[in-house]
């Protein structure tokens, strides 16, 4: 055992100081695992062959030796935090503790067989199963997550802050455990030992887990996949599968245009425009807790891209951040590595999609990594230059800063894509070989980067803010408790769960209990006073959150706070509070800023307020505020509800007219920016309804008062806006939602259209879309997440 011992004890010495395998955690449960394997299995050889030692025996003694490397994690606390000592035990026992028992019966049946070096045969099955089961796993499903006999398991992207614990690891570990019976049972009956009916029923219990691992949770295949998520649309390029009782047709045909949109815009920038194509499938969740129990991945959008059918894998919520990035990741699959269809080198992989993501009114690339390395004493764009080549590295990429990582290799490879064009590109994403695709070495076309960079004139006014949100925001090998969530966060999400089954009483209870744990969390008060509006107690949301300070008053708890206000006939307190909040909101996000202003101008209707808090859906408040009095305002309001509910038609209607809803006292700018504004829904409602002249012309028209204004970024989303328009039936240019068989096949007997469903969280603030987003790289947020977690 002094063997044992020492490797043991030679491992918890090299994780100690490691970050993120210091931590008793899901990560550093699974090394042990692995290690422990291969150290139980070869010293189980030993002891069953130089004595007669029974399983048991060496089975304890196998046990114990584990305290030492759990000794190590549990002292390594003292510098490296864990606040989920109690979860870190349960994988411990999980991974390293049934994969003892696993190896020790492994060895136990190897040593019977009488093979000439039992202890290089369980080394071998060891590395079959530890190599295998991933390639199993992730090659041949569309999931991301694996479960293993050797190492336990990993149970989602690194970029999941928050575990999906799914019942499926329980279930495998259980089937672990039935083949270490299975190899005790064979180890037995080749000693002469026992019966043998065990073996016969113990193989019979482990293939019927087999049989049903897809119901079980032990894999995802693709038609499990399929069938979970039973709503299907299908366009010339695309199968989209989603929850039909979360998306009616209006909004699946919706859908369905902007994949085709995005992935237009990405063929054009690659000149790929006649290549033959396979169809694409996207997999569209409700809701995380579902994404996290089918796939692994709960908020992370992925695209499998060496699964044999190209795919992506997206949150509802976040189709319209993510959707051009995964197409990205889709359109590269020609260009990678065989088998693999991707770069070596992660830096490329992600700057490839950050750098083909469409046009976003948000701060480019390029003006975020000028912004980090003017507000950075530390670092400078020459530092970033030489930085390029190690964060291509897999290890230097993802043990770095994401947003970071992102932001900057994006703006190396488009400045690759719009220098040398997109056939070097596709040629250098492969391996990488930048020397022999470019006749110049990486370090130089780095640096050739960084000067194209620092002659820039100016940079996008938000970029800044973003760069201090983001770019501060530490890894996951940097965090203090990875994987930690606070009680509050947990009961806000308990309240989301109660939210989604339409149980008022329970969403109260929840987030009142989120409060009583955090009394500053701002998501649980945005939530609970949207609650509390929609139900008409405007007086106790006043009384919530005036006593919060500036520093706890998000965007959207002033919001909350003003429609009180405005609910209560208090139009001055209103007014005051949406001035603020407009102020507080990041300039380019102009639907927005604008729907603030259209709230002002109605701060003294509070008939109308009443309506837009209502937890009703975009469909019924429309019908809703046709009944109240008319002027400019309200007619806008009617116009934004029918387009939140993808009825474009409707909205085009609306929108006809010049009334300008913003109060003259407003300043000047208030003014621009409204009628910039109103130009782009109105271009917005016509390109996805179908009307392509309309379209065409009021995408012009904001194109040129958004170039008076000087906004670069939004004059490339309003001129692809046009193009998308002059080109007429591509993409989002298309029938309307209400008459979308005419453009897409769509399987009706699972399309139904969902009951309207009070929508509790977040009615202030319904449309998602991309001029209303703060995007960064390829990571984006809507501006106000309500609730965010």
């Amino acid at each position: 055992m002094r063997r044992v011992f020492a490797a043991y004890l030679g491992l918890g010495l090299l994780m100690a100081p490691t970050p993120l395998l210091n931590v008793l955690q899901a990560e550093a449960a699974a090394v042990v695992a692995l290690a422990a394997f291969f150290v139980s299995g070869v010293a189980a050889v030993r002891g069953f062959g130089s004595e007669s030692r029974s399983v048991q025996r060496v089975l304890l003694r196998q046990e114990g030796a584990l305290l030492v490397p759990l000794t190590i994690l549990t002292v390594a606390q003292l510098w490296a935090p864990n606040c989920t000592f109690g979860q870190g035990l349960l994988f411990y026992a999980l991974f390293p503790g049934v994969t003892v028992v696993f190896a020790v019966s492994v060895a136990y049946a190897v040593q019977g067989l009488g093979v000439s070096r039992p202890a290089l045969t369980v080394v071998g099955i060891g590395l079959l199963l530890a190599v295998g089961g991933p390639l199993y796993d992730l090659g041949l499903h569309p999931q991301f997550y694996t479960y293993n006999h050797v190492f336990g398991g990993v149970l989602g992207p690194i970029y999941d802050d928050q575990l999906a614990v799914r019942p499926g690891l329980f279930a495998f570990r259980g089937l672990t455990l039935l083949w270490a019976l299975l190899a005790v049972l064979v180890g037995r009956r080749l000693r002469g030992r026992g019966p043998r009916w065990p073996s016969p029923v113990c193989a019979l219990a482990i293939g019927a887990v087999y049989v049903f691992s897809a119901p079980l949770g032990i894999n995802t295949p693709g038609w499990y996949l399929r069938q979970q998520l039973d709503g299907h649309t299908q366009t010339e390029r695309f199968d989209l599968y989603y929850d039909a009782g979360q998306l009616d047709a209006a909004a699946a045909a919706d859908l369905a245009r902007a994949h085709e949109a995005r992935y237009d815009w990405v063929q054009r920038r690659l000149g790929d425009t006649d290549a033959e194509e396979e169809r694409i499938q996207s997999y569209i969740y409700p809701n995380p807790d579902v994404k996290g129990r089918l796939t692994g991945a709960r908020t992370t959008s992925v695209t499998p891209v060496w699964l044999s059918a190209p795919q992506i894998h997206l949150l509802r919520d976040r189709v319209s951040q993510s959707l051009g990035h995964e197409l990205a990741h889709v359109a590269s699959r020609p260009y990678g590595l065989p088998g693999l269809r991707a770069s070596w080198a992660p830096g490329l992989v992600e700057g490839w999609a950050v750098a083909l993501e469409p046009p976003s009114p948000s701060p480019s690339p390029d003006d975020l990594v000028r912004t980090a390395a003017a507000a950075d004493t530390t670092t400078s764009l020459r530092a970033e230059a030489r930085a390029v080549a190690s964060r291509l590295s897999p290890w230097g990429f993802w043990t770095g800063r994401g947003a970071v990582s992102y932001a900057t290799m994006g703006s190396f490879v488009e400045y690759l894509l719009d220098r040398y064009g997109p056939e070097q590109l596709k040629q250098v994403y492969a391996w990488g070989n930048f020397k022999a695709v470019y006749d110049r070495s990486l370090r130089s076309l780095a640096e050739e980067w960084a000067a194209h960079l620092d002659r820039a004139s100016s940079v996008s006014r938000d970029a800044y803010d973003v760069v201090a949100r983001r770019f501060t925001r530490p890894s996951l090998f940097e965090t203090e408790c990875p994987h930690y969530v606070p009680p509050a966060r947990r009961a806000l999400q308990d309240a989301q769960r109660a939210g989604r089954r339409r149980d008022t009483t329970r969403v109260v209870a929840h987030l009142e209990r989120a409060l009583a744990q955090a009394p500053r969390y701002a998501a649980a008060h945005e939530a609970l006073a949207r609650v509390r509006l929609a139900r008409g107690q405007a007086e106790q949301v006043r009384r919530q959150l005036d006593t919060l300070s500036a520093e706890t008053q998000t965007v959207g708890i002033q919001v909350a706070l003003a429609d009180a206000h405005a609910v209560g006939g208090h139009a001055g307190a209103a007014r005051a509070l949406y001035a603020a909040a407009r102020a507080h909101t990041p300039r380019s996000a102009h639907d927005l800023r604008a729907r603030l202003m259209l709230r002002d101008a109605t701060a003294d209707r509070p008939s109308v307020l009443r309506v837009l808090v209502s937890g009703d859906s975009a469909s019924v408040q429309a019908r809703r505020l046709a009944e109240t009095a008319p002027s400019p305002s309200v007619r806008a309001w009617r116009a934004l509800r029918w387009m939140d509910a993808n009825q474009y038609r409707r909205a085009m209607r609306e929108w006809k007219g010049d009334g300008t809803p913003v109060r003259p006292e407003r300043p000047r700018a208030w003014h621009r920016a409204w009628r910039v504004q109103r130009a782009a829904w109105r271009a917005k409602a016509a390109l996805r309804a179908g009307a392509s002249d309309r379209a065409r012309r009021w995408a012009e028209r904001a194109t040129q008062q958004a170039r008076t204004l000087g906004d670069r970024q939004r004059v490339a989303l309003l001129e692809w806006w046009r193009t998308r328009a002059e080109a007429g039936a591509i993409g989002e240019v298309g029938p309307s939602a209400a008459n979308h068989a005419d453009g897409f096949l769509v399987e009706e007997k699972k399309l139904c259209r969902a009951p309207e469903i009070q929508n509790l969280f977040g009615g202030w603030i319904r449309s998602r879309d991309t001029v209303g987003e703060v995007q960064n790289g390829a990571q984006t947020t809507p501006v106000v997440e309500l609730p965010g977690e």
